[in-house]
Formats: structure tokens, sequence, C-alpha cells
């Protein structure tokens, strides 16, 4: 896909006019979007990979209310940073940015780097990552591509080309690159992002109100569902997995601080384990009772998690390396991933 070839008659400045215009009536109100500074754009960013803006907002004012500024991240303990990302999922994030933000401190004397390139150096930041910090705190000139990007050019040229392939990716970057407003680049990358998610939807795209309806070729083809092109479907996993709430007689339960290249590094969770069996081996079944069962999503894994409780006057029943006996009131300020939080409230309540 050359790029030059793709923009051949394309009226790249009247896009460019139309898309910054819209975007100066439409864009939604965002914290993140009242401040050029590095530090809470790229906390912002972070946490809007694979979450909706309104899921993120009220953790992005809870995080910046905890931690100001890069230095007050840098020092914060690892358990508090990961109870302040506690339900936003994908926890690996917050441990990245946690490193990143000890990284700037240590290395760079607080000051965050203003060009991609360099900021591409720190832990968990990408491509996009960069090119979003860079070009909106720094106007720097780079462009972002992400689904929503992704989904637009190749609605508004029609790409064939499959984009599970490098080789459209690395076409994608070059052309939304191409197509870049040098003067606010910032807004630029943020009207196309914007337009991905409010307007140009994956499964019901309302073309009636998309400032780029004039310029879009499966507009014009009246295809626009057949973009962008795959060509395999994304599988997933059903597994079934088994939880275990364990008691002592003062209301003290069992917690596991999970170790790092395992799900929820550093969080707590109850003992979990892939089989019933598994866990009767271990604890025995004598007096094991069910408690409830729950769903979730990890990766490409759709889990149902069968919830069980069992009472306990032995302290060692379950030792386990990493592990505490947790008074119930604790379990409020205690970092859990979602699911263990459900079990947890479930427990709350009955106490109740």
């Amino acid at each position: 896909m050359p790029v030059m070839k793709i923009l051949k008659n394309f009226p790249v400045k009247k896009f460019r006019r139309a898309l910054l215009a819209w975007y100066q009536r439409e864009k939604r109100v965002m914290p993140w979007r009242n401040t050029k500074d590095p530090y809470k754009i790229w906390v912002s960013e972070i946490m809007l990979q694979q979450t909706q803006v309104k899921t993120v907002i009220p953790y992005y004012k809870k995080w910046i209310a905890a931690f100001p500024d890069v230095r007050a991240l840098a020092s914060a303990p690892p358990g508090k940073v990961l109870k302040c990302w506690e339900g936003l999922g994908y926890y690996r994030r917050a441990g990245m940015l946690h490193r990143a933000a000890k990284s700037v401190v240590k290395d760079l004397d607080c000051k965050i780097p203003a060009r991609a390139a360099l900021l591409k150096e720190l832990p968990g930041i990408g491509r996009y990552t960069a090119g979003a910090i860079a070009s909106i705190a720094f106007d720097e000139k780079v462009p972002v591509v992400d689904g929503n990007v992704v989904r637009i050019l190749t609605r508004l040229f029609a790409l064939r080309q499959s984009i599970e392939l490098s080789a459209a990716i690395s076409a994608l970057w070059d052309l939304a690159g191409a197509l870049l407003e040098e003067r606010a680049p910032g807004d630029f990358n943020q009207a196309m992002m914007e337009l991905g998610a409010t307007v140009c939807s994956p499964q019901n795209p309302e073309c009636g109100r998309c400032p780029a309806r004039t310029f879009c070729k499966a507009h014009r083809l009246k295809r626009e569902m057949f973009f962008p092109v795959r060509t395999r479907k994304e599988n997933y996993e059903s597994v079934t997995m088994h939880a275990l709430v364990l008691s002592l007689p003062d209301g003290r339960v069992l917690l596991q601080r999970q170790l790092a290249g395992y799900w929820w590094t550093g969080l707590w969770t109850f003992p979990f384990f892939n089989s019933f069996r598994e866990m009767a081996g271990i604890c025995g079944e004598k007096g094991v009772r069910p408690l409830g069962k729950l769903c979730h999503s990890v990766t490409r894994y759709r889990i149902e998690l069968r919830v069980w409780t069992k009472n306990s006057s032995r302290k060692n029943l379950l030792h386990v390396a990493g592990s505490r006996w947790v008074p119930l009131k604790n379990l409020k300020k205690t970092a859990l991933p979602a699911p263990h939080r459900k079990i947890a409230n479930l427990l709350l309540e009955a106490r109740k």
C-alpha cells in the first residue's frame, strides 16, 4: 500500500480542516484535556488502553489526587499503587507505569522526555502511547494509530489489505503521518481517536454526522461495515476455575499475593485452583461448601469462577509463600482483582 498512491487526488487540507472543526465543536469534556502536563496525559493514555472513557474518568481523578506528579508516583509503595488501580483491570499497566515513574525520577531528573523516540524507552510505553504523549503535551509531529484510527483510515480509503498483516499496519502508520496536521498534531490525533470512539464505530457508524463522510470511499460505496478487513476470527477459550474462602474461627480469611509472571501480579487473591480435585487435594473435601459462581474475562480466556468456603482451626492448612490471614474488615483496603473483590463483597454483605 504505497502511501502516495493512496493519497493521490485526496484533498488532505480540506480533510484536516473539516476534522479539526468538528473536533472543536464536538469533543467530549475529559479532565486530561484541560492540561498540557505530560505526566497527566501519560496517566490518561495508559488508563485508556483497552478501557472506555467513562470507566477511566473516576479512576483518573482518584489517581491524580493520590499521585499528583511523577515524583509522588515514584515514591509510592507498590501496594498503594495497585490499590488505586483496583477494578480497572490489566494490572500490568499499573506496575509498568510505576516502574517508568521511578526511571524518570532516578535517571531523568524528574523530566518526562518530550520526544516520542525517547518516551518509547520507558517501561510500558509503546509507539502509540509515545506518539500520543509527545504530540498532545509537546506538539511533536508524530502520528498515533490505535483501533479507532485503523478503522477510520481503512474506511476512508477502502483499504482491502488485512490489518492482521504487519505490512498493512506499517502502511497505516505512514498514512496517519502523511495526514497529520503540522500546526496542531495533538488536536489532530485526538480528533481521529474521538471520531472513531464516538461516530465511526465498529458496528453502527453514524455516517450522517461524520465530518469525513464526503471524503470517505467506503461510505460512497455503501460498504462501511466491510472495513477494516480481517482474515481470522478471535478465538476465546472457556475455562472453569475454583476459588476457596478459607476462614479461621476469629473471622480471618486466607489471601495469597500473586507472584510476578502470573495473573494479577502483586495483587491479593483468595486461593484459586484449576480444578476442584486440585483444591480438595490440598485442603480436603470435608466441610467445603459452595458459595456461588462468578464470570469474568482475562485476555483470551472466558472464566467461570466457582467459589467455595470452608472453616478451619488450622492456620497452616494452606501454607503458601506470600499468604496471610486477613480480618474481614481489612478486605476493603486490600488490593484485590475484580473477581476476588466480588468475593470479598459477598463476605462483607453476609456479615452485616
